[in-house]
């Protein structure tokens, strides 16, 4: 195999895994337990998938150590062989497995499947001790992700600027509103129409005095923080348009 081809393979194992296989576990707890570290995780079973796919050729070899609490696995992919030890506490109920997945872990690293994960930020997020798992994890940084999700979002982003700067009376055939409804809303936000959702044929206006639970509704539509409505579809991005008019015309309902 030629150089470059061997590059080829490593560049492919490099690549970011799926965000829907990157689980979280807590590194260390507050004293409370109500606050955890999150740390990533990634099942072995999906470094297996990768190196099926990349190099099907590839093999492994396990020595264990110290009764089993210490494992040695020795990688080879295209004749090529690196290799780590990984470690686990005695009184683990999988000693062996918890030792030898680590140390398999870590060899893959020294071939670039896997390593990006050791370099994403630990962050404290809330923690549930009873069910023991992290609540809201960290959203994972653009270059975390692989390639294909990447171009997603960037295409979705760039059909929400489109869609965000199309003139309102090219949004009236894709809304389905009658223009009288489009005018009436350009001018008065909170005249706005509902199209969907749990507030469906309910104005802006509406569900603002709703009640608290109503207010929290319309801030979370005009919000574009990332944590607020993802609107994509014209309709919602028009409907997002709106709710942020209507809070900026009414200065008091901001708070």
């Amino acid at each position: 195999m030629s150089e470059k081809e061997f590059s080829q393979i490593l560049e492919a194992l490099a690549e970011p895994f799926p965000s829907e296989y990157i689980e979280w576990k807590p590194q260390s707890l507050s004293k409370d337990g109500k606050r955890a570290i999150a740390a990533t995780y990634v099942d072995a079973r999906r470094y297996q998938e990768r190196l099926d796919r990349v190099c099907p050729g590839w093999s492994s070899r396990i020595e264990l150590l110290a009764d089993g609490q210490v494992a040695k696995v020795a990688l080879t992919i295209q004749g090529v062989t690196r290799e780590d030890v990984g470690e686990a506490e005695a009184s683990e109920a999988n000693t062996v497995t918890t030792a030898v997945a680590q140390a398999f872990k870590r060899a893959c690293a020294a071939f670039g499947l896997g390593r990006y994960l050791y370099f994403l930020p630990l962050t404290w997020c809330d923690y549930d001790l009873d069910k023991r798992r992290i609540l809201n994890p960290p959203q994972l940084p653009d270059w975390a992700r692989p390639s294909s999700e990447r171009r997603q979002a960037a295409s979705e982003a760039a059909r929400q600027r489109v869609a965000a700067e199309m003139p309102v009376e090219h949004l009236i055939e894709e809304l389905g509103f009658s223009p009288e409804q489009v005018r009436v809303s350009e001018t008065d936000p909170g005249a706005t129409l509902i199209p969907f959702g749990r507030n469906k044929d309910r104005t802006l206006a509406q569900v603002w005095e709703s009640g608290e639970e109503g207010r929290s509704w319309v801030r979370w539509a005009a919000s574009n923080d990332g944590k607020g409505f993802q609107a994509r579809k014209p309709e919602e991005v028009h409907l997002q348009r709106r709710a942020r008019a209507f809070l900026m015309a009414n200065a008091a309902y901001a708070g």
